[in-house]
């Protein structure tokens, strides 16, 4: 049997446990599946409700299927929708522990463990611990003292009994990572000679051209890491670029934003299970996430469902009106493109951290999207707004030369954008402004 026809195996046996597990348990889930009296796993999936953020805020306290004291309390900042809480059970941490133990203990892998630096985030909460073969130390960001401490740990070597003596790996949210970087390079680390060989990212999207800087200033490997507070589980990226592949213990699928059917080509957004036993306690079936992801492998290819990350709903523009979704702007491209542009002004995070110019790795851009459907004979319009470093008409061509090459490249990643600006259907703009006219925009 092929890994992949292993891990559809494994995903349908789990799902039939996960929903009955879920309508035991669960009254919200009893009620919420009375009508599916029968469930064969994952050809039936389509036929359960799609289960939106909004659900669980509303439902929490029947939605969990333990009533036992958390072990873990982990949740989300709210900057993607309502402050979300999710509860973590003794009885799934303990599965977890043990199963990835006994994994490693299958792997046998030669050699010290890996050294890893842990850049602290505490936006979300209490952790599940999940056994490996590398040993963590943790550290700041946020001010002077914390990143010093960062420093001292890149520099240190260490005599830990089977662990590398120095640190080899660096993992954090992809803010924090940024920030550290841009640090240490006003502080005169040499990153590139440094004993860092991987980087592990995880939490925003991070343009391919952010990762490849990355890559060449520490020169080191880049492994984004696709995750969800809700979720136990998610997907990594095949090399900078590539496509994302999901763990074996969650179920993804995609579809249409408006009808909600399965979508096996095109561009959807994606929806995610968790497993039972990996999640117990609060366990979310078929969970709208918000993200637009573009379909590379369907779900029946050999090596199962695999996508490219497009963006998020709330700040995309999408045609739905067809079976077939037509992206007119979404908000992953735009991203990338705009973060390109050095014209475009930055507001710096970390603001406690000595401000260097570096610390624009960190930064919002100014820009803002703004979206104005057709309404009678009037048509379609979008504007982009920029916020530039300076008054427009001080550098007239300058800004004539960035809003053509924005607008070709968006053009080439949006086939319906401009067939429906060549038929005059849609009207779209970028306008050019000082940044002290456009506020920073949340690409979230």
């Amino acid at each position: 049997m092929s890994d992949a026809e292993t891990t559809r195996k494994l995903r349908d046996e789990l799902l039939r446990e996960t929903f009955g597990w879920c309508r035991a348990r669960s009254s919200f889930y009893e009620e919420r599946f009375a009508g599916v009296e029968e469930f064969s796993g994952l050809d039936d999936l389509h036929r359960l409700p799609v289960l939106f953020r909004q659900d669980v805020v509303d439902n929490h306290e029947g939605l969990c299927c333990d009533p036992s004291l958390p072990t873990a309390v982990q949740h989300t900042t709210g900057t993607t929708g309502q402050f979300l809480q999710l509860h973590r059970s003794a009885a799934e941490q303990s599965f977890i522990w043990e199963f990835f133990s006994a994994q490693l203990a299958v792997d046998d892998p030669v050699g010290p463990r890996t050294l890893c630096l842990n850049l602290i985030n505490p936006y979300h909460g209490g952790m599940i611990n999940v056994p490996s073969r590398t040993y963590m130390l943790s550290a700041g960001v946020f001010d002077p003292p914390q990143a010093q401490q960062a420093r001292g740990l890149l520099e240190r070597s260490y005599k830990f009994p089977d662990v590398e003596p120095r640190v080899s790996t660096l993992s954090g949210t992809e803010r924090m990572v940024m920030a550290l970087t841009a640090y240490l390079m006003a502080d005169g680390f040499d990153l590139a000679n440094s004993s860092v060989r991987s980087i592990r990212l995880f939490g925003g999207h991070v343009p391919a051209s952010r990762k490849h800087l990355l890559a060449n200033l520490w020169q080191a490997q880049i492994r984004d890491l696709y995750s969800l507070t809700e979720l136990f589980g998610g997907a990594y990226e095949c090399g900078i670029g590539g496509p994302w592949v999901f763990d074996p213990h969650v179920v993804p699928e995609v579809v249409h934003p408006k009808t909600l059917e399965p979508l096996t080509e095109g561009t959807g957004v994606l929806l995610m299970t968790g497993l039972y036993p990996f999640v117990q306690m609060m366990p979310l079936v078929r969970y709208y996430t918000g993200d637009i992801v573009e379909i590379v492998k369907g779900p029946d290819s050999p090596g199962g469902l695999q996508v490219q990350y497009m963006g998020r709903m709330p700040r995309s523009i999408l045609d739905t009106s067809g079976a077939v979704v037509e992206p007119l702007l979404l908000s992953g491209p735009l991203y990338e493109a705009l973060i390109e542009i050095p014209d475009i002004a930055v507001s710096p995070r970390f603001l406690e951290l000595p401000q260097s110019p570096g610390m624009e790795l960190t930064g919002d851009l100014h820009y803002g999207v703004d979206h104005e459907p057709a309404t009678g004979d009037e048509p379609e319009r979008i504007t982009v707004r920029l916020g530039l470093r300076y008054a427009p008409w001080m550098y007239a061509d300058r800004v004539a030369q960035v809003v053509d090459q924005l607008v070709a490249r968006l053009f080439a990643q949006h086939p319906a954008l401009e067939r429906r600006c060549a038929d005059q259907s849609l009207i779209f703009r970028v306008l050019p402004l000082h940044a002290d006219a456009v506020p920073i925009y949340d690409s979230k």
